[in-house]
């Protein structure tokens, strides 16, 4: 069962504590992405590991 009704099973939820110029760089990406800001990070960091695995 999730923890509440906004959130997936598969997903897990986390405090992040972040750079003030890097979370405004992140939210300017994601509205242009048309994403919420924390599907930005998870789809920055999912690009990251595909990368990564490629190498």
């Amino acid at each position: 069962m999730s923890i509440d009704k906004f959130t997936k099973e598969e997903d897990k939820r986390f405090t992040l504590r972040i750079n003030k110029n890097i979370f405004e760089k992140v939210e300017r990406e994601a509205k242009d992405e048309r994403r919420s800001i924390g599907r930005q990070i998870e789809a920055i960091l999912a690009q990251h590991f595909d990368n990564k695995n490629k190498e």
